[in-house]
């Protein structure tokens, strides 16, 4: 089947210091085959959660507006040709790593039988006045540490695309938050997205949907498991699970308004949904015998941040998700839990003691500091027992180092340099 199409063209505004530049592209012109009977990844039955039973995604509405057609890979490396003429010619866009990494002592060289991957949270805002500097600062950041430390993978930690979500699979947004900011060939690996509240309120299949048509953008669906190599003879493997926290949540409403954005939450985020969720997730976790296991989802199941108690009380669904999602995640053993929503940097550590067998030891990251603005802290000495460090002070991003005996992890600046870094061993029974 075919479908003609009329000319098109895309605006991309650039904002930076209160100066805005327009560079119309014409991307388009003329008749074009769209194929309309290729698969697409979008809701199922309980809307919302992908299917997860299923290697192929059914092929249905994702939500409201619906998913209206298939964007060509060719159309969207014309786009990105695009965009790199114009990185060439403008130094708003070029990425420049001069003054970079500066910093003693700074990342240090990768062991050679290390997976290294990156983490980055709550970075969507570009367009807005709320940290458009700050998400293009962390991009350049991000470019030139990955130049000369090659991640394997970049993970999203949700709230890809603020204030609302993305309304289709072709929302410019995809383009100008994600596509344009984070152009530079280094970050052109895989990029393994959760999702967040404020993904929540717009149409999260036409997010799995992007996979589709997008060279790195990895999102089989709302919550999915990847088996990653560590390098190395004997390495062995990282599970990496990505939930969707507001998915889970679902099992816990009782009553309208006991949820963030109650208002605007599809049946992605419903009961029906959460139930699936949660089979899918005791499932996964039961399966195999991975030597790490790391799990990624939006929200902080414990915090230091101030809006943390505010919504605890204001919110009672999330509180008692963020209870039942702790206590899953330390019964299971999970290694480390990695997350974004509160605008901050922060670890914790929790042990439960497991009768005859070792301790498990589970630590919490809290890396929110992809691009809006930060978030303010609670006093020192409100902080919990668990709580080890806890910074709102600069934006970045986070790099990963696996090997068979450690996770070491490393909070990084816009500008490339170490703010704080954790190391997880296999061997510890204690924080």
């Amino acid at each position: 089947r075919t479908q003609k199409s009329h000319l098109r063209v895309v605006a991309v505004a650039m904002h930076r210091q209160g100066w805005t530049v327009c560079v119309l592209g014409i991307l388009l012109s003329g008749s074009v085959l769209i194929s309309l009977s290729a698969n697409v990844l979008s809701a199922d039955a309980v809307g919302g959660a992908f299917n997860a039973g299923s290697s192929r995604p059914r092929r249905v509405g994702t939500g409201a507006r619906g998913f209206r057609g298939h964007i060509s890979r060719e159309e969207l490396q014309r786009r990105r040709h695009g965009v790199a003429a114009l990185a060439s010619r403008s130094p708003h866009w070029a990425t420049d790593c001069d003054g970079m990494m500066q910093q003693q002592p700074p990342l240090p060289p990768a062991p050679d039988d290390a997976l290294s991957f990156i983490t980055i949270g709550d970075w969507g805002v570009f367009g807005l006045d709320v940290g458009s500097d700050a998400q293009l600062a962390v991009s350049r950041g991000m470019a030139c540490v990955a130049r000369k430390h090659p991640p394997r993978f970049i993970a999203s930690l949700g709230d890809n695309f603020y204030p609302n979500g993305v309304t289709s699979v072709d929302d410019a947004q995809f383009e100008a938050k994600f596509e344009a900011v984070y152009h530079d060939a280094s970050l052109h690996v895989p990029w393994y997205p959760s999702l967040g509240d404020h993904d929540h309120c717009g149409d999260v299949g036409a997010q799995a949907a992007y996979s589709r048509v997008s060279t790195r953008w990895t999102m089989p669906r709302a919550w999915y498991t990847r088996y990653v190599k560590i390098a190395g003879g004997q390495g062995g493997t990282m599970q990496l699970v990505v939930v969707d926290w507001v998915a889970l949540e679902g099992s816990f409403t009782r009553a309208p308004g006991d949820r963030r954005f109650h208002d605007k939450l599809s049946a992605a985020a419903g009961p029906e949904a959460a139930v699936a969720h949660w089979e899918w997730l005791r499932e996964v976790t039961r399966r195999g015998n991975p030597t790490w296991r790391v799990v990624v989802g939006h929200r902080p199941l414990i915090s230091a941040s101030a809006r943390g108690a505010r919504d605890d009380v204001q919110y009672p669904a999330e509180a008692a998700a963020r209870r039942a999602i702790r206590d899953f995640m330390e019964s299971v053993g999970v290694d480390l839990w990695v997350n974004g929503h509160d605008h901050t940097a922060q670890v914790a550590c929790s042990v439960v003691k497991d009768g005859s067998q070792s301790n498990k030891v589970t630590h919490f990251m809290t890396n929110g500091v992809g691009g809006y603005d930060l978030h303010a802290l609670r006093a020192q000495s409100e902080w919990s027992q668990e709580t080890q460090y806890a910074n709102n002070t600069y934006h970045g991003f986070a790099v990963h180092r696996v090997t068979k005996d450690s996770i070491a992890t490393y909070f990084l600046d816009d500008k490339g340099d170490v703010q704080h870094d954790f190391v997880i061993r296999r061997t510890r029974t204690t924080c």
